[in-house]
């Protein structure tokens, strides 16, 4: 037998699981975080994982992991020390950014330090227009000095930004060639191979982040790759992309800045798939973990992308998944502002020392500790009972840091904090759906990650969200998803050109060229040319504007109908995106992009025959008070994996498995679907 193998590092637990391709059965488990080394969790998970189901490490075909640490390396700012090149008289690019404020009406906001200081930034005589043409020939006289200088500084990263280098990369390719021999050991970040697109703030910062991370990341990946050999899988190693396709371990040690959102990537991927399985084509996927809290938009079934983001208010543009995301979890802290006002989040307990119920030491009362003292959580709730929580430190720490401070029982602190994390969550729900034009009543909300099933009632009756879903395993849905993804590469071309002065074979040319770059990565990573899909698309715009459009483009040779397809998509596009469009201002082609993809095997969540008793008494474990609106109310507890298709269950219930738990409130029925999910709606519906 085979098997395939995902593994999501979140900040308190990893998850995995474990898909056996010939008899189709999947198996999962969830282990702590280790913090000072995520590869020892990982090893240790799988460790325990093979060992529960009798598997040899060695049958492990194929290995996709979902990782945290290019984002902690930013968001910590414990990157490498990085030295940056730059065209003359472009030294402070990366210091000025845009002429936007962050925060509007905020006089004291102060922008994130450059995560290259000035003294580390280093001036090359060179410039390319923005044509393509050589203005200012390199200066190859003092190319040879300034390499010596950074080698003086001791850096440990080098990122290479020249001006207009995705039109004419020759100068960038000269430095870097020249860097490189004299600094062999050093990680380079080219930006015309991290970005190749105009925007030079938006390149640079890519780039630098590429080169900040790189490190970092390749003494992760080389000790997990030690570490899983150990264990005995012998797999090579895949990683997720934020933009929910994977790529290989070499690739990510090469360009980092692609795993920003690795693990939220792939939870996404995983639930739009299970809610497809469902009949939920639009979908609202939420994920709340220990530490962070992730929602996105699923339309039609299509999984929302998007070509630039920030990160601690740091830009990344790369392809990714459209993902909003907060400081919410079960280990988010409360805490009472200088005004006497709770707050909650966005510092967490994490892992280490977590929640104070954990009983490792953490004394600040988070959600988690909240949840035991209403009841949604039992003490034996975490890991099938492996996991003790301790209610009387949970009580402790409210009582101290919250009940006590603002004169109020420890019941209700408990209730005020819920409601403050889930006041957070509702805004980041509306983010991605009522800002942007969708009714979120049109939608499922699909509720994972280990604590996300535990609010997500509540958060769909704020919303008026009618139907909620929680999968089969909602809190390992992330390592799930990574079995669900392909493996895809994104690539890009500037043009910056009025559609008039183009022609098809003009376009044609370029796409052959990203497509040849395409099929040579894809080969790289062991696809065959006949396993590949490239799908053509271009951003458009009327001249003048700042933004630009996704459409679709014919594949083959192009034609002047084809062009014309091309222009008419946008109008259209501008049409659903604006209300309008503008057919008499001229059109510009901004990019040129290109998706290669290669299709995985994944798992089929095969159904089950409906039970048409619907008897879910055989699932129950006992009872215990629930706090709902601030009434204690006798609440049967299930044991989940004991309820089968067509089960129903009216609330209030609490049904409880090895990797969540999920609460239905007094006004709620949930059923089990015949893919074992949970459909939960409103009984008033």
């Amino acid at each position: 037998m085979t098997y395939k193998l995902g593994v999501d590092v979140g900040g308190t637990f990893t998850d995995l699981a474990l898909y056996n391709t010939d008899t189709n059965q999947l198996e999962f488990a969830k282990t702590p975080s280790t913090s000072a080394n995520q590869a020892v969790g990982v090893a240790s998970g799988i460790q325990e994982l093979v060992q529960r189901h009798a598997v040899s490490p060695a049958s492990v075909d194929f290995f996709i992991h979902g990782t945290t640490v290019a984002t902690n390396t930013l968001l910590e700012r414990t990157g490498a020390k990085t030295a940056l090149v730059v065209t003359k008289g472009f030294r402070d690019i990366l210091q000025i950014g845009r002429q936007d404020r962050p925060d509007l009406y905020n006089w004291r906001i102060r922008r994130k330090e450059p995560l290259v200081p000035r003294h580390l930034r280093f001036e090359i005589t060179e410039r390319v227009l923005h044509t393509g043409e050589v203005h200012t020939p390199l200066d190859k006289a003092n190319l040879g000095t300034l390499v010596e200088e950074i080698k003086a500084a001791g850096v440990e990263a080098v990122a290479v930004c020249l001006l207009h280098s995705y039109a004419n990369p020759t100068h960038e390719k000269e430095v870097g060639a020249v860097i490189a021999a004299k600094l062999p050991d050093v990680p380079l970040s080219l930006s015309h191979e991290i970005l190749p697109e105009f925007k030079e703030y938006e390149r640079m910062s890519t780039s630098v982040i590429n080169a900040y991370v790189a490190p970092v990341m390749e003494r992760y990946l080389t000790r997990l790759q030690k570490s899983i050999a150990e264990v005995g899988v012998k797999s090579d190693l895949y990683i997720m992309q934020s933009n929910g396709g994977t790529m290989g371990a070499e690739t990510a040690i090469e360009r980092p800045v692609h795993t920003i959102l690795s693990g939220p990537a792939a939870g996404v991927i995983g639930a739009v798939a299970i809610a497809g399985q469902a009949n939920q084509p639009n979908s609202i996927s939420i994920d709340m973990g220990g530490t962070s809290f992730d929602v996105s938009l699923s339309y039609q079934g299509e999984v929302r992308r998007t070509q630039e983001s920030e990160i601690e208010r740091l830009p990344v543009k790369v392809p990714m998944v459209d993902i909003h995301t907060l400081g919410a979890g079960g280990g988010s802290i409360a805490w009472v502002d200088p005004g006497g006002a709770m707050r909650v989040g966005p510092q967490s307990a994490g892992a280490d020392p977590g929640p104070a119920c954990y009983g490792r030491g953490g004394a600040e009362p988070t959600v988690t500790d909240a949840n035991l003292v209403l009841g949604r959580l039992g003490t034996k709730s975490l890991l099938g009972g492996n996991m003790t929580l301790d209610i009387e430190l949970a009580r402790k720490s409210i009582s101290d840091k919250l009940a006590d401070p603002l004169g109020m029982s420890i019941e209700d602190a408990a209730e005020g904090i819920i409601r403050v994390v889930n006041a957070s969550m509702v805004k980041g729900i509306r983010v991605v759906s009522v800002s942007k034009g969708y009714d979120p009543r049109e939608f499922c909300l699909v509720a994972f990650g280990g604590a996300g099933p535990v609010h997500v009632s509540e958060l769909a009756s704020e919303m008026d969200i009618p139907k909620v879903l929680v999968p089969i395993a909602p809190g390992v849905t992330s390592a799930l998803g990574l079995l669900m993804a392909d493996l895809r590469h994104d690539f890009a071309q500037t043009v910056l050109k009025p559609g008039h002065e183009l022609s098809p074979s003009d376009i044609t040319s370029w796409y052959q060229n990203l497509e040849k770059d395409a099929v040579s990565q894809m080969e790289r990573e062991g696809v065959l040319r006949d396993e590949m899909t490239l799908i053509r698309t271009v951003d458009v715009r009327y001249t003048g504007q700042g933004y630009e459009l996704q459409v679709p483009s014919a594949s083959g040779q192009l034609s002047d109908a084809d062009l014309d397809q091309i222009f008419e998509r946008f109008h259209e596009a501008h049409i659903r995106a604006y209300g309008y469009d503008s057919r008499d201002n001229s059109v510009e082609v901004v990019n040129l992009r290109l998706t290669a993809l290669a299709t995985m095997p994944r798992p089929d969540l095969v159904s089950t025959a409906v039970n048409s008793a619907k008897d879910s008494s055989r699932a129950i474990t006992g009872e215990r008070n629930v706090i709902f609106g601030g009434n204690p109310i006798t609440t049967n507890i299930y044991d989940r994996s004991e309820l089968l298709p067509g089960d129903t269950i009216t609330g209030p219930a609490v049904l409880e498995q090895l990797d969540s738990t999920t609460v239905v409130w007094p006004d709620q029925t949930a059923q089990v679907d015949k893919y074992l999910n949970l459909l939960l709606t409103r009984t008033s519906d």
